[in-house]
């Protein structure tokens, strides 16, 4: 999610243990003006990032969710700069209840415009008041000692199960250069308008609203389909009449406007630019076709579909799968080829990669280890030649694959280590008997292989067995 600004050096690095927030590593001297990286949490110049334990269990409450950030260095992603947040850390609303899934969703971007951006993270699970499962969304505000603040979003007209915050987006959707927060909800897109500051809480400014019958809507990912400069918004679900879909949302001044509905997705979307021309393109997956009225490509497998964008919407669909010219493996029912999608320039060239994450892919006779296939942008989209594969199998990815691991369970690209091309971020929420775990793969200008490659593991970061540390990764 784009937003503007500033470089900043490290300039010491301290321990603070305060009430339950541990955080570790540098601090940064004083930014100004809209952060230049939405993911730079303490203003050092350096790309960080969040990852989601929602299942971890905190003060003896049974997956009340937990949040850790590693901090970036001039090296990439390091697990001794770290920040790991509950709703028992201090300066965090709210307590750690059973099921509140503190960390189910994760988003961040410079809210209030003070160079720093800031972490939003929503608990799907939490109980507000008298309504059991309403949810919430919590943002934490970043700074030289990010995260000692925060403040809740206001629900109106709140519900038993709402799940708000199953998932959360960052972006300008208005068109004013500030950043609006987009909060899903299985029936609905509340959006809370720019101008947030740290003393007064959220209140939303409109509910997307779908003619006809709505999705039931699962993931959500922001860029710019049209060219225009202002952040779109497209968000995947099913129907509920056994139909998959996709609702295209475009920035323009007031509010986003909904252009498109495509009969693609519903487990997991991606923007970006595929050809280069300047358009964000869009893949959507479908990891569980056997459950849908779907003619489906992949026997079960999985498949994701990518359309070309351009001025006037969203082209013509291609389907991808295992059994594709060009791809590795081959399609098996129940892989979960898609269980993940991620769309950014790994190799440099103005032309962004597809990686698409299969966490229920067996290796060998190893069920559900997982993997991840990256795909090469061309300026006629989706190449499917040197299409490579990638598990804890592969030379220089650090670990190995174990039967359950489900790894490709996320995936997230972007230049960690600050050399122009971005580098593949990817969770196993089941590593180490459901501990989880992620990993860093850096991007080349001939693309993407296991050298150089690095884990962080839940054990790094004090995660107990159950964590599933990577559930989720930050938008």
């Amino acid at each position: 999610m784009p937003l503007p600004f500033r470089t900043v050096v490290a300039t010491a690095a301290v321990t603070a243990l305060t009430g339950g927030l541990l955080v570790v590593g540098p601090v940064a001297s004083a930014a100004a003006a809209p952060a230049k990286l939405a993911d730079d949490f303490n203003g050092d110049g350096h790309r960080d990032i969040a990852v989601g334990a929602p299942y971890k269990a905190v003060g003896g409450a049974a997956a009340a969710g937990e949040v850790v950030v590693a901090f970036g260095t001039a090296d990439g992603l390091a697990s001794t700069g770290r920040a790991s947040l509950t709703q028992s850390s201090a300066g965090v609303p709210g307590t750690p209840e059973d099921s509140d899934h503190f960390g189910m969703s994760i988003a961040s971007g410079d809210l209030d415009g003070d160079g720093y951006a800031d972490l939003v993270v929503g608990a799907d699970g939490e109980d507000v008041e008298a309504y059991e499962g309403q949810g919430s969304v919590t943002i934490l505000w970043g700074g030289t000692k990010p995260f000692t603040s925060s403040t809740t979003t206001t629900v109106e007209n709140p519900q038993q199960w709402q799940a708000h915050g199953y998932d959360v987006a960052v972006g300008d959707f208005t068109g004013d250069s500030g950043a609006d927060l987009a909060v899903i909800e299985p029936g609905a897109v509340v959006v809370y308008k720019g101008g947030f500051d740290r003393a007064s809480k959220p209140v939303p400014a409109y509910t997307l609203a779908v003619p006809g019958a709505g999705l039931r809507y699962t993931e959500a990912a922001v860029g710019d389909v049209n060219g225009d400069g202002r952040d779109d918004l497209a968000v995947t679900g099913d129907a509920g009449t056994g139909r998959p879909g996709t609702d295209i949302f475009t920035g323009q001044e007031g509010r986003p406007n909904r252009i498109q509905r495509v009969d693609d997705g519903d487990t997991a979307v991606a923007l970006g630019d595929i050809n280069g021309d300047g358009f964000d393109d869009m893949a959507t997956s479908l990891t569980w076709p056997d459950f849908f009225s779907v003619d489906d490509p992949s026997n079960g497998s999985g498949y994701v579909t990518v359309r070309l964008g351009s001025q006037t919407g969203f082209g013509d669909p291609v389907a991808l799968h295992q059994n594709s010219t060009g791809v590795p493996g081959a399609n098996e029912d129940g892989d979960t080829w898609g269980a993940s999608v991620a769309i950014g320039d790994i190799t440099g060239d103005g032309k962004a990669e597809l990686v698409v994450g299969a966490n229920g892919e067996q290796l060998g006779d190893l069920d559900n280890a997982g993997d991840v296939t990256v795909f090469r942008g061309s300026a006629s989209g989706v190449s499917q030649s040197g299409v490579v594969r990638v598990s804890q199998d592969t030379a220089g990815v650090p670990g190995a694959a174990e039967a359950g691991d489900l790894f490709g369970a996320r995936v997230r690209i972007a230049d960690y280590d600050n050399n122009g091309k971005g580098d593949l971020a990817v969770t196993a929420s089941f590593e180490n008997n459901r501990s989880g775990g992620l990993w860093t793969l850096p991007g080349t200008s001939s693309g993407l292989t296991g050298s150089g490659s690095k884990s962080l593991s839940s054990a790094e970061f004090g995660l107990a067995t159950g964590s599933r540390f990577g559930e989720s990764l930050q938008d």
